[in-house]
């Protein structure tokens, strides 16, 4: 192949757009994020020596998307919800909120932590239904009588208070065992800032800032149990609560020129699909639909319908956000029969077994820090047959979507979309890239929030932005003429601390000529044609790092390998195959 014809000016960069994704509740990575970025910045609105506000604020000329998940693994839950509402809602037609499973699984709270449910007999809460290892309610309970010493014969109910059913559901029922403690932390540090908590609506526009590297008391004792409930209950519950805000003013899905956000995945499953509003979160009890004909609509489709036109879909998938909160609104508690309760269609999207694997914001790329897998898709092939043959809904639990597979590439360009960006599932420590030249769809997967890398020294920079995601930061930017006409720039630190700037290929506006001919298109592109190619032993080209080499990735599961190649050696394979 020849590589000359990329490597050319591409033109006026009259058009930026910057993403990143599954901050969950990370401020300090959300702090340095933006200062890394060519698209947000602070301005300082008010304040004191001691005490700065500040808005966030969109550059002249600019876009920006957030790709869900604000919440849960950080200390900053509340502040980068605020944040990021008050950029909407300043910026609203050059800022789109996407919903991510962590920020719609939190409507659960009202009705499970409702006085009804708190009186339930502990043998009737059973554990969540997607995850068969989990520990029940009542397992949970007697694990936390048996960690008190000298308390044996106390009746388990003593044990069953509100705080305790949060801690269960944080840890065993949403994956996130720290995010209690996290909360106390930030209601602590609000406090000192405003003197109470929940602050006023008048504050809600700005953000606040404290000297950094200063010691602060911030009386986490005097924070309560109680008041971390309350806290939780009020952020989602109450009009005014950030993460009730962040979702009134988010969207499932996003279209922004050639490229479609959405948190989850794009795939044969998804493609057209909008869920039914009656659609519940348990385990569905209809049959399986015909997965190998899912996507044509002569199809009898289960508990949805299809829409062929991809902007079409992306309003109807909107929609149905909306709709799905005005009923958690009119609907605070269970029905009688307790089969279903305010924003039930929303918690039942952001659950793959109750979608039958058709969620666009569950549904995942990736696999061992890469895009794509073989061993990953034989996982795929076995979870589509067993969900098919034993009508086994949790089938679809942890499988990775098919990035080669043709029809939802075919779909998307011929409704203009070149690029696909998504977040939701990690993939090492720097973006996962399907590179445009194998369907014409080039596909970004950018969570990063889980990229330490085993073995290395647990030093300061192993764990800044915490334990699991490590020090590894990304900045994810489309650039180019305009919104149809841009590449992919990525630009951050590795794991093992190494700088990088990226620029991919050009992606052109689609024309019905192009799309069939994924190689033309980038005739006047500086941008690297080998990022996002796969090449020998299943490893994938990841970033091109100083001093000429490329960073290389290739795993299984969680479990992520790295190497460094000379950007000759890499070439001369791809040249040669």
């Amino acid at each position: 192949m020849d590589f000359s014809k990329y490597y050319r000016d591409s033109g006026s960069e009259d058009f930026r757009l910057g993403y990143v994704s599954d901050v969950e509740g990370h401020w300090s990575y959300f702090l340095d994020f933006v200062r890394r970025s060519n698209v947000l910045d602070w301005e300082d609105v008010g304040g004191d020596e001691e005490i700065k506000f500040r808005q966030l604020v969109l550059r002249p000329n600019t876009y920006f998307v957030y790709g869900g998940d604000s919440v849960d693994k950080g200390p900053g839950d509340i502040r980068l919800c605020r944040a990021l509402v008050s950029l909407k809602q300043r910026y609203p037609d050059r800022v789109h909120l996407l919903v991510g499973n962590r920020d719609l699984n939190k409507l659960r709270f009202r009705s499970e932590l409702s006085d009804f449910d708190m009186a339930r007999p502990l043998e009737e809460i059973g554990k969540p239904f997607w995850d068969r290892n989990a520990k029940s309610l009542k397992e949970h309970l007697e694990q936390v009588r048996d960690n008190h010493v000298g308390v044996e014969d106390v009746p388990l109910e003593r044990f069953n208070t509100k705080a305790e059913r949060l801690r269960y559901m944080l840890k065993h029922t949403l994956g996130c065992p720290d995010t209690f403690e996290f909360r106390r932390n930030e209601v602590a540090v609000l406090r000192k800032i405003y003197g109470h908590y929940p602050y006023s609506v008048d504050h809600h526009a700005t953000t606040p800032f404290l000297p950094e590297n200063q010691y602060y008391d911030l009386l986490l004792n005097e924070v309560t149990d109680d008041n971390v409930v309350e806290s939780f209950e009020y952020e989602i519950n109450h009009p005014q609560g950030s993460l009730r805000q962040y979702l009134k003013y988010a969207s499932i899905a996003a279209i922004v020129g050639n490229t479609i956000f959405v948190h989850g995945a794009i795939d044969s499953l998804t493609m057209k699909f909008v869920p039914s509003l009656e659609s519940r979160f348990h385990l569905p009890e209809t049959s399986p639909p015909p997965f190998k004909s899912i996507h044509k609509k002569a199809t009898y489709q289960v508990n949805g319908r299809l829409i062929d036109d991809v902007h079409e879909w992306v309003d109807a998938l909107n929609e149905y956000l909306q709709i799905g909160l005005d009923d958690f609104e009119r609907r605070p508690n269970w029905n009688n029969e307790r089969n279903s309760r305010g924003g039930e269609a929303l918690l039942a999207i952001q659950n793959r077994p109750s979608m039958w694997g058709r969620s666009v914001v569950c549904n995942s790329y990736g696999d061992g820090g890469v895009i794509y897998t073989i061993n990953a898709m034989e996982e795929r092939k076995q979870a589509l047959h067993i969900a098919e043959e034993n009508r086994d809904p949790l089938a679809f639990e942890g499988i990775a979507s098919n990035v080669f597979d043709p029809v939802p590439a075919k779909w998307l360009n011929d409704h203009g979309i070149s690029r696909v960006v998504v977040g939701h599932k990690p993939t090492g420590d720097c973006p996962a890239v399907l590179s445009s030249i194998y369907t014409g769809v080039e596909i970004v997967s950018a969570d990063t929030s889980y990229s330490r890398r085993k073995g290395l020294t647990h030093n300061q920079l192993d764990n800044e932005f915490g334990e699991f995601r490590g020090p590894a930061i990304v900045s994810v930017e489309i650039v180019g003429s305009d919104e149809y006409c841009n590449r992919l720039e990525t630009s951050g630190i590795l794991a093992c601390g190494t700088e990088y700037s990226n620029k991919y290929p050009l992606l052109p506006k689609i024309t019905k000529a192009e799309t069939t001919d994924h190689e033309n298109g980038t005739q006047n592109d500086i941008g690297d044609p080998i990022l996002g190619r796969k090449i020998f032993s299943g490893w994938w080209v990841k970033a091109k790092v100083p001093p000429n080499h490329y960073h290389l990735c290739r795993g299984s599961g969680r479990d992520v390998e790295y190497d460094v190649r000379p950007v000759a050696e890499v070439m001369s394979y791809l040249i040669q195959n």
